[in-house]
């Protein structure tokens, strides 16, 4: 599945013939037969899915010339006259013709049919030679493989773009200068005094007995501001980060010719508050595709939280599939009324209907974005569909300025209006209490934002050459470039639609498909409801009423709607369901319930668990008594029964007293 663009002189295959299409318009477009006979008007998007359709793609000479005209007009003029010199003489090289644009134009002797490029390449060798300007060969063929690359920047000696050479300054303070500016690349942004008076250190100290001519210090500040501006160390470390993630390469611009040739696709937190239908408050963010060209937003969409790889990807649907109405959109913003837009030549063509919003329908061919894991995990959709993928460097948002712009002005000009705005850090935040805005009315409001002002709000990079004073809204910059541009975009059909839409695995129920707590169903599911197994369903995330489910054996796609939509078919269904949708968001009681039965049986089991172990205590105490008892008895009883003769009673003999024998204390004697 590739997006198709149908090109103005353009050869195509259809109903057995070739044609060459030749013009766009109300009608629809124009096909001329090339064998002869009469033009036709037809609905190319109808056509392109004929099985006999087929496209042959034609460069045209004349995209080559335009771009390096546009480069040219950029270049200074010294630059300008060094290239045109060389442009003139590698043209000659390579066809033979010092402008091969120019239908008058012959070729010298010794440069037209019958010689190789060879041989023209060491004739120019001798030309030059003979004039003054001596050089190898491999130089000049050097200059003609980086034309074929790059075109006229391929040919930009890059000695021109070198700075001017900074004022002369003694060696040590030169040297001193930059240990001290590359010390401080990660360090805190400071003056300019702060950095002489460390140069001045270190100069010291690397060089303590020698004898310096120091210049004056305006005369430092002079030389040493272009070194400090250089490596960003007088500006924001913010912006010393981004600059030190540039690659190191030469800068060309990207020049867009056309709608579409590019386009620039990225992520933001909006800076306001608003309130989702279940009653929370967050901030949303927002991703965007704009048009290099033209300017004008190719696709938008809000995500009530971060967005993942599968929002992208339904964007990039969206963007590729014919414009359809949207909810709650006031009339007077729809294509059929738009007075700037070629209304009648997009909605003739299939790529939008009449109550669609009046925003120009853009094929992409090449899109930018950075290297999140959102945007890199949608890659593969973007190649599905045929585009080119730039991957933007890491944390550099300048590589992106268009889209980065849009957020700028739609913060500016859109979201500080609102009461709910928070301002984009900290520090412009008040202390006043904010009224968060409804999610729907968020939307809806966006939608008028860039229908009504974004679109027809002049732009300053939007200009023309011919009227340097004068700038352009993104509408008209589209208006001008419809019938001139080559482009017939043709949009995505219903069945590619489909198979962009995340995908699950289901098996067919007697009630029919279950997924997300609804229920989907169809007559068409009747035929193969039995099939055992899982199934292929695909459905929009953003669209819950309804699922497709791809067929076991034809494969094609049987579209079920949830049966949540019987109930607007019911007597007084859409009261209800406007009441339901009004109610807040309940929540489960049962989380605060089992809290609180816990807490009251967990002491009724203490209560009972302590009862029962004082009623242990006693029991054990009483037992313990009651055998004491029961032996004593026992023993009592069993001398009652004993019939053996007991001694009686004696008293005891009293012991002889002892006498001292001796007046020794030790000694002694019984008498």
């Amino acid at each position: 599945m590739q997006l198709r663009s149908v090109n103005l002189g353009d050869i195509v295959t259809w109903d057995g013939c070739d044609w060459i299409v030749d013009a766009h318009g109300a009608k629809g477009t124009r096909l001329n037969p090339i064998a002869g006979g009469s033009p036709a008007w037809v609905n190319l998007a109808a056509i392109s899915q004929d099985d006999s359709f087929e496209h042959h793609g034609a460069d045209t000479p004349y995209a080559r010339a335009a771009e390096d005209r546009v480069q040219l007009a950029m270049l200074a003029p010294e630059v300008r006259d060094d290239v045109v010199f060389w442009q003139r003489h590698v043209n000659e090289i390579e066809c033979g013709l010092p402008d091969p644009h120019d239908p008058a134009a012959e070729p010298r002797e010794g440069y037209g049919s019958g010689t190789t490029q060879e041989d023209r390449l060491q004739r120019k060798l001798s030309e030059l030679e003979a004039v003054g300007m001596k050089t190898s060969r491999a130089s000049l063929f050097r200059k003609v493989t980086a034309y074929r690359q790059h075109g006229v920047a391929g040919l930009v000696d890059r000695r021109h773009l070198r700075r001017q050479e900074r004022r002369r300054v003694p060696i040590e303070v030169d040297a001193a200068a930059q240990r001290v500016i590359a010390d401080h690349i990660g360090a805190t942004s400071r003056d300019v005094l702060y950095f002489l008076d460390k140069i001045k250190q270190r100069v010291r100290q690397d060089s303590p007995n020698a004898e310096i001519a120091w210049p004056s210090d305006r005369t430092l500040r002079r030389w040493l501001t272009p070194l400090l501006d250089a490596a960003g160390l007088t500006k924001t470390a913010s912006h010393r980060r981004s600059e030190s993630n540039r690659p190191h390469r030469a800068f060309q611009p990207i020049l867009a010719t056309y709608p579409g040739q590019y386009v620039e696709i990225d992520s933001n937190t909006l800076d306001v508050e608003t309130e989702m239908p279940d009653g929370k408050v967050i901030r949303p963010y927002m991703t965007a595709a704009i048009d290099v060209f033209t300017g004008s937003v190719v696709g938008f969409h809000i995500h009530a939280g971060a967005p993942s790889s599968t929002d992208h990807t339904v964007l990039f649907a969206r963007i590729v599939l014919p414009r359809g109405a949207i909810d709650r959109m006031d009339s007077a913003l729809w294509l059929s009324n738009s007075k700037t837009l070629p209304s009648n030549e997009m909605i003739a063509m299939g790529q939008a209907t009449s109550d669609a919003p009046a925003m120009p329908f853009i094929a992409v061919e090449t899109l930018t974005m950075d290297r999140g894991k959102d945007f890199l995990a949608s890659r593969i959709a973007a190649e599905t569909l045929g585009w080119s993928v730039i991957d933007a460097p890491p944390h550099s948002p300048t590589a992106k300025p268009h889209v980065e712009r849009f957020f700028k002005s739609m913060n500016s000009l859109f979201l500080s209006r609102l009461d709910a705005y928070v301002g984009n850090s900290p520090d412009h935040r008040g202390r006043n209490a904010r009224t968060p805005i409804p999610f729907t009315k968020l939307v809806d409001g966006m939608w008028s934002f860039i229908v009504t002002v974004y679109q027809n709000r002049p732009h300053k990079g939007l200009v023309l050459r011919d009227h340097p004073g004068r700038t352009f809204t993104p509408n008209q910059m589209y208006s001008a470039s419809f019938d001139a541009s080559a482009g017939i975009p043709i949009p995505l059909s219903q069945f590619d639609y489909i198979a962009l839409m995340p995908r699950f695995e289901r098996t067919f129920r007697s009630d029919g498909v279950h997924l997300g707590n609804e229920i989907y169903d169809s007559p068409d599911l009747n035929e193969v409801r039995t099939k055992p197994g899982k199934h292929e369903v695909r459905q929009d995330p953003y669209d819950t009423e309804r699922v497709w489910v791809r067929h076991p054996e034809s494969g094609e796609w049987i579209t079920c709607f949830a049966r949540s939509i019987r109930l607007a078919t019911l007597p007084y269904g859409t009261n209800t369901a406007a009441n339901l949708s009004a109610t807040a968001q309940a929540e489960d009681p049962h989380s605060s319930w089992a809290q609180d039965f816990l807490d009251v049986e967990s002491e009724r089991v203490s209560a009972a668990r302590e009862q029962a172990e004082s009623n242990t205590r006693k029991t054990r105490a009483s037992k313990a008594k009651q055998k004491k008892a029961t032996k004593a008895a026992a023993e009592h009883a069993n001398r009652k029964k004993d019939l053996l003769p007991r001694p009686t009673a004696t008293e005891p003999t009293q012991l002889p007293v002892a006498v001292a024998v001796r007046e020794h204390p030790d000694d002694y004697t019984i008498a």
